[in-house]
């Protein structure tokens, strides 16, 4: 073959070959790649590399025995009698706003915004637990928190990171 039908005969091959494997589809009003008929959440996952690098999550880290206390007991009544076994994995404060990962012998995990006003009290919209599949965890449970609790500080969702596998689809 001619060199110069070699070139745009690869050229065509490689696009024909991309377009039988790659498509951007459009679910629950995101773009996502289905490459291989595999959901990819590219989106997120340009949105979690970008809040990585510029969020400041400078707040205590570990919070008060106290704060702890209350927020796990604020969880626990929040939905007997499963949630009366509850267990704090994780936290994030910041100010009167805190968010919590909890963890259940028999309820998937959650996360849960609480707002202290004048106590700590579990906000009903705001919380997540099931699965986040096919989007990036991460990413997910940001806007769907800041969706349904706008009122909490950017900087505190900015800074919440759970493991994937607590809300992957089982």
């Amino acid at each position: 073959m001619k060199k110069h039908v070699a070139l745009p005969m690869a050229v065509l091959m490689a696009l024909v070959l991309l377009d039988s494997h790659v498509d951007l589809v459009e679910r629950d009003g995101r773009k996502a790649l289905l490459v291989n008929n595999r959901l990819h959440d590219v989106q997120g996952w340009l949105a979690e590399t970008g809040n990585r690098l510029v969020r400041r999550c400078d707040h205590p880290p570990t919070p008060a025995d106290a704060d702890a206390r209350a927020w796990l007991d604020a969880v626990k009544q929040y939905s007997p009698p499963d949630s009366l076994d509850a267990r704090l994995v994780r936290s994030w404060q910041l100010q009167d706003w805190a968010v919590v990962q909890v963890h259940f012998p028999h309820l998937k995990p959650a996360l849960v915004v609480l707002q202290n006003d004048p106590d700590w009290q579990v906000l009903p919209q705001a919380v997540w637990s099931g699965s986040t599949a096919p989007w990036r965890v991460n990413d997910f449970v940001r806007r769907y928190l800041q969706q349904q609790a706008p009122a909490v500080p950017a900087g505190l969702l900015a800074c919440v990171e759970v493991e994937p596998l607590d809300f992957m689809a089982q």
